[in-house]
């Protein structure tokens, strides 16, 4: 049965979801019985836990990678660099940094985008853990700015003063680093109290890891 927090049918059932490769680590190190068919061959293994549908790696088996998550990144990029050049020409300036910093924030998850799901990385390496932990963390920042640009949109606060950019800039660095942080922990094992393997080891649990990066996203 699936519990909140649960991981398992989204690594299994979502291709290329990216925080699995955290816990592709956490299974190669405590409980590499599980990983099973091309998961459990690390120098091939496609995104996900077991997947019904992966994309194995790069050069394997005649993979190609990803390569529409790659293509979908690589003009993903050119639009949004657009799209912060023309914020910078807004004559009306209501939000103008606030926006500015939301849309260079999303421009920044793009490579990492596409490095955590392109199937370019080997399952398990600390490169692929690394890159996927700030990924994560510049995921629940980046919609932490997409509700400071609302809140600023109402005028609760004035938008481009300390009393908007102080409060902006503190939660983005908050939400960052926490989410940064409990990732490293799920993939790299640092301490059980947050990272540490969930009962049972399948289930792919972590509350913390969920509630970053799916409630708080969502909600």
């Amino acid at each position: 049965m699936t519990a909140f927090g649960d991981f398992a049918p989204l690594c299994t059932n979502t291709p290329s979801y990216p925080w699995c490769n955290l816990f592709h680590r956490q299974l190669q190190r405590n409980a590499s019985r599980i990983l099973t068919g091309p998961s459990a061959t690390p120098a091939s293994a496609p995104v996900g836990i077991n997947p019904k549908c992966g994309i194995p790696r790069l050069n394997h088996d005649g993979s190609i990678s990803n390569v529409a998550n790659i293509a979908a990144c690589g003009v993903s990029v050119f639009f949004v660099v657009l799209l912060i050049v023309l914020c910078n020409r807004r004559k009306a300036a209501v939000g103008r940094i606030e926006l500015r910093s939301f849309l260079t924030l999303y421009l920044l998850t793009l490579p990492l985008q596409l490095l955590s799901t392109g199937a370019l990385l080997a399952q398990g390496s600390t490169a692929l853990v690394v890159l996927t932990a700030v990924h994560a963390g510049m995921v629940a920042a980046l919609f932490w700015t997409l509700l400071a640009n609302a809140i600023v949109a109402t005028q609760v606060v004035e938008d481009g003063t300390s009393s908007s950019l102080i409060p902006f800039g503190i939660f983005t660095i908050f939400f960052l680093g926490v989410t940064t942080y409990v990732s490293l922990d799920i993939g790299l094992g640092v301490t059980e109290l947050i990272g540490g393997m969930s009962t049972p080891p399948e289930a792919l649990g972590n509350v913390p890891l969920f509630v970053l990066t799916s409630v708080w996203p969502a909600a």
